[in-house]
């Protein structure tokens, strides 16, 4: 059996379609938190997550003194990752920024979950992934880079696309191979907070390998993607 819709969602939905059908036309303001709370019997809580559904879906802006602003009639997409090819994977990174959140070594166990070789030494790098446009957190990442290849920890902050980019075009080290898994998870309490989601809510946990040439990894990352905000599409020819 499926677990319930939660209140707040259904409140989202029910704003969602209001907006479509006119009733919130674009320009309009949508009603205050404790008019939502009056209207609804629900919690100032739940009024508010729904708004920030609302919010990542590009649908209404919060402006400070006006209140929640109709900005769009339809919500944005999740972000979509295509699977096909190494080019799909690194666009990923082009769509998207990391913000960096930490920088040295590479924690022992990071580098046995990423099945990296441990002769080498491995720099840490953790982030989250943000849309070019803002918004909420898309990911939350944790990489590893062999530290002879590794990207100084300022010139991140200043590069637009995907790390193994940076690798080729200043060691000259390209991905041949770049290896994927996926599973599912549900977010912990501390990965919750860190990408505005609530405990226990779904994810998909992806594992990335790039190898060289030679079949060796030099770099490779785990990162955790809210469910409801990521789509991975494949295409298979014969």
């Amino acid at each position: 059996m499926s677990a319930p819709n939660p209140l707040y969602r259904r409140l989202a939905d029910d704003l969602r379609k209001a907006i479509a059908s006119g009733q919130y036309p674009t320009g309009s303001l949508l009603p205050t938190e404790s008019d939502l709370c009056a209207t609804y019997q629900v919690s100032r809580h739940t009024a508010r997550d729904a708004l920030r559904i609302l919010t990542d879906e590009g649908l209404i802006e919060r402006r400070r003194g006006a209140g929640s602003v109709v900005i769009a009639a339809k919500p944005i997409g999740p972000f979509s990752q295509g699977w096909g090819e190494i080019g799909d994977i690194l666009q990923y990174a082009r769509d998207t920024r990391l913000v960096t959140l930490s920088y040295g070594a590479a924690d022992a166990a990071d580098i046995a979950a990423m099945g990296l070789d441990t002769a080498f030494s491995w720099i840490g790098i953790d982030g989250l992934r943000v849309r070019t446009t803002g918004g909420r957190p898309l990911a939350h990442t944790r990489i590893c880079v062999r530290a002879d290849l590794a990207p100084p920890r300022d010139a991140l902050d200043d590069w637009p696309h995907a790390i193994a980019e940076y690798i080729a075009r200043h060691a000259g080290v390209l991905a041949a191979t770049i290896e994927q898994d996926i599973s599912a998870i549900k977010l912990s309490r501390e990965l919750a907070k860190s990408l505005h989601e609530h405990v226990g809510d779904p994810a998909l946990r992806t594992r990335r390998r790039y190898l060289d040439a030679s079949g060796q990894a030099y770099q490779a990352s785990i990162s955790i993607h809210p469910g409801e905000h990521f789509t991975y599409s494949m295409s298979v020819s014969r």
